[in-house]
């Protein structure tokens, strides 16, 4: 018992021996010293870009991602442009101070107006709240290229990205518009979002506010909201899209520039324009001038100029234009032709054989004009023979149907553009 009574003892002398009166420091400096570091640092990065940052700005959740490029000075005056319909899509710049405050951490205020910057700030009429965005921003992570913000009162997640020193600010804007343009420039008002074995539709992008449904729905009535940015190699959504788990949120174009790809999905997810075969027929009233300026296939191409200079040989016109109508005052769609001063007419119909597919037929009949042409001028008869085929229908950029090509499913080298 005594022996019991001395080991527990012991054991009490070595544990009490063991323990310290004060908690080892976990830090080597104070917070005040820390948050100090912080801010130097912080200010360091901003003022260490060569050519500014890029900063893709969305004043609330509910709001599109707006670029602005900013150039932060070791004197604390910050350089701001803007080009959106904000501005009437002309380049607005203005400078500011800044300033890295310490606020329950690293927080960067622009703390004189700006004219670009506070624009989204500024409570203006008519509804007295302007767009309700931040002029100041939590510090969230910064990497040697990119500083991540939190707008202070809005919560949005704000990307500060450096911006290349071989581009002017002119040519990153031009950047940013071109791809406007190539997503978002041409009629089509629908995409496909595709995520893993989900596909859902995605309206109004020229918005630059998504409005995604399930297909089959309506997407007006059932469609959720995602405000995106254009980027210079795709779009961000301000949020993550999210269905059975999976997350999409930023997108590059394909080198092909037929989808736009997720490069932070877990699955793969893309954006795809519309079936051009589909958009094609659905169409009734547009007009579809063959391009001259595009390429035709090598048979197509020889019809054409066989055409040209024939009605040039023998009638002295100027064979001008080739299109597809559809044509009231025959109540059909037709082949149309130019040449000189006179408009013929070939009847025909088009045929919709799903997938990317369409068929022509010739009905057999024609206007005055094109029953003189088919019967005395070399080359109308070829024409009617080519066009009465099945054809594979497709775009050069998938997200922009104002141009499409037609190609021969037996012979590739029938093949011609059509633009609207």
């Amino acid at each position: 018992m005594k022996n019991k009574l001395y080991i527990l003892l012991c054991s009490a002398v070595l544990i009490c021996a063991g323990c310290s009166n004060q908690e080892s420091a976990i830090f080597s400096t104070s917070p005040a010293e820390r948050l100090k570091s912080a801010l130097k640092m912080d200010t360091d990065s901003l003022q260490n870009a060569e050519n500014g940052w890029e900063m893709e700005y969305f004043a609330t959740k509910q709001s599109p991602g707006y670029t602005l490029l900013v150039k932060f000075s070791k004197s604390g005056q910050a350089i701001i442009s803007e080009k959106s319909e904000l501005t009437n899509n002309s380049i607005i710049t203005d400078s500011c101070m800044y300033e890295m405050i310490g606020d329950n951490g690293p927080v960067l205020t622009f703390n004189t107006y700006n004219k670009v910057l506070h624009a989204f700030s500024n409570p203006v009429s008519p509804n007295g709240y302007g767009l309700e965005g931040d002029y100041e921003f939590i510090i969230m992570k910064r990497t040697a290229n990119q500083i991540i913000l939190q707008g202070k009162k809005r919560g949005t997640t704000i990307l500060l990205n450096k911006i290349p020193k071989d581009i002017t600010w002119e040519e990153y804007f031009a950047q940013i518009d071109d791809m406007n343009t190539l997503l978002f420039g041409g009629t089509t008002n629908s995409l496909n979002m595709v995520i893993g074995t989900d596909t859902l539709e995605a309206i109004n992008g020229a918005s630059h506010i998504f409005k995604i449904s399930k297909q089959g729905s309506d997407p007006q009535l059932d469609g959720v909201d995602y405000p995106f940015i254009i980027t210079t190699t795709g779009i961000r959504f301000n949020s993550p899209y999210t269905i059975n788990g999976n997350d999409a949120q930023t997108f590059t174009l394909s080198t092909d520039k037929q989808q736009l790809q997720c490069t932070n999905s877990s699955v793969k997810a893309y954006f795809i324009g519309t079936n051009p075969a589909k958009y094609y027929l659905s169409d009734s009233t547009t007009v579809w001038n063959f391009s001259l300026s595009k390429p035709m296939g090598s048979k197509f191409q020889t019809l054409y100029n066989k055409l040209v200079t024939n009605c040039q040989n023998k009638l002295s016109e100027k064979f001008s234009n080739l299109y597809f109508r559809n044509t009231a005052s025959r109540g059909s769609y037709t082949l149309s032709f130019k040449s000189g001063k006179y408009i013929g007419y070939f009847d025909i119909q088009r045929i919709n054989i799903g997938q990317n597919k369409v068929k022509f037929e010739y009905k057999g009949t024609s206007d005055v004009n094109g029953t003189y042409y088919l019967n005395n001028i070399e080359g109308f008869n070829e024409l009617i023979q080519y066009i009465g085929k099945t054809y594979i229908v497709s775009a050069d950029i998938a997200f922009n149907l104002n141009t499409i090509k037609f190609t021969a499913e037996d012979d590739a080298t029938i093949s011609f553009y059509v633009f609207r």
